[in-house]
């Protein structure tokens, strides 16, 4: 069982207005965002767990499609 603290979620919608950014992605110092060529950025559900609070992907997030709540 694993245990997660945190609720990270993007705005497609929003994420959509930037086709060629991955600030999240490449940001992210634990490797919890993917975006394929031409789909929008997305949480990978078996790394969100290993978020670190950090909030630098809301913060570089042009378009603010990123959210972070915290569980706790």
């Amino acid at each position: 069982m694993r245990g997660v603290f945190v609720n990270l979620q993007v705005d497609a919608c929003l994420c959509a207005r930037e086709s060629l950014c991955r600030e999240c992605v490449s940001s992210c110092p634990v490797d919890i965002f993917t975006r394929a060529e031409g789909s929008t950025a997305r949480v990978v559900p078996e790394n969100e767990d290993e978020c670190i609070l950090c909030g630098i992907c809301v913060d570089r997030c042009p378009v603010e499609a990123v959210s972070l709540v915290k569980l706790y």
